[in-house]
């Protein structure tokens, strides 16, 4: 996250013409320089009353165009040359893994985004800090996660290049840096992956404690039951990581953000973000995770992994 080389002047030179093998005498070259002169002053005469006796020369001296200097032709900037890499030997991050350090998404909205989704095109694909083939990948991400297809949320394009919301791991503990755990990004090469329209959306609003489920063919809203004051669900743009069961709360709809307060929870290295069946709708209750009903529930189990997830307050 070269300036072409300018052409080169030529420079000029001038001298004094001798006689053949002699020099110039001071009454010699006082008579040339005289002469010359007087035929300088006698053609400028010619050339002035020209431009004032006769109109013509005159506006056909005005209007003749000036000629330009050509200008320079600009050289080319050369491509960096792609770096050369073991995709095989990049770290692909899981759900507790601390993440290298990678650029945070600016995303704050649903309509921030270009609303598309990223499928990747073989097992691995490669994920750079920024875009820039000449620099190495920090890591890679596999072609399934936790049960489902792999489909990363798509948060800009550049170019031959995808940013897109990395879907595990958390860029930092809450113990160290709790703004830093989620928003992680990566850029990864447009060939690599397939472009998706995704339209679709789950969007938490803490305020009214409810969930707003746009599924593209039906628009509903959910009672839910959020964080607590001490543990709340951490706000900002996330995405649908998997839907699998859990150990402690059944089948869940893991989002790709962590609590920002817990650095573990429940014996397991990781503290995720999920939707899942719970009581205590319209209550501040949980751990960080949204609970609701059977029903509501069965209104977001369905969505694949890249849907945009907004939580705000």
């Amino acid at each position: 996250m070269n300036a072409p080389a300018g052409p080169q002047g030529a420079g000029l030179s001038a001298g004094l013409v001798t006689d053949s093998g002699g020099t110039l005498s001071r009454g010699r070259v006082v008579a040339l320089v005289g002469g010359a002169i007087a035929l300088l002053v006698v053609a400028g005469a010619g050339v002035i009353a020209v431009l004032q006796d006769d109109p013509t020369a005159r506006w056909a001296a005005e209007a003749a165009p000036s000629v330009a200097s050509p200008s320079p032709t600009p050289s080319p900037t050369p491509s960096p040359t792609p770096v050369e890499f073991d995709l095989a030997a990049l770290e692909v991050p899981t759900i507790e893994s601390v993440l290298p350090r990678m650029p945070r998404s600016t995303v704050a909205t649903l309509g921030d985004l270009p609303g598309k989704a990223a499928v990747p095109k073989e097992d691995r694909t490669a994920v750079w800090a920024e875009p820039d083939a000449s620099t190495m990948p920090r890591l890679a991400l596999a072609s399934t996660q936790y049960d489902y297809d792999a489909r990363w949320l798509v948060l800009q394009t550049e170019g031959d290049w995808v940013q897109v919301l990395l879907p595990y791991g958390r860029g930092a503990l809450p113990s160290s840096d709790p703004g830093g755990v989620n928003g992680a990004a990566g850029w990864v090469q447009k060939k690599t992956v397939g472009l998706e329209r995704e339209d679709r959306s789950i969007v938490v609003d803490l305020s009214d404690r409810a969930v707003l489920v746009d599924a593209g063919d039906e628009r509903i809203t959910l009672p839910a039951g959020i964080g607590a004051p001490s543990t709340p669900t951490p706000r900002g743009v996330a995405q649908v990581m998997t839907v699998t069961m859990a150990s402690n709360t059944g089948l869940s709809l893991f989002l790709s953000a962590q609590s920002e307060a817990l650095d573990t929870f429940a014996g397991v290295n990781y503290a995720a973000t999920a939707l899942h069946v719970g009581v205590g709708q319209g209550q501040e209750i949980s751990n960080g995770c949204v609970r609701l009903t059977p029903a509501g529930f069965d209104a977001v189990k369905d969505l694949p992994a890249g849907v945009p997830v907004v939580v705000r307050a």
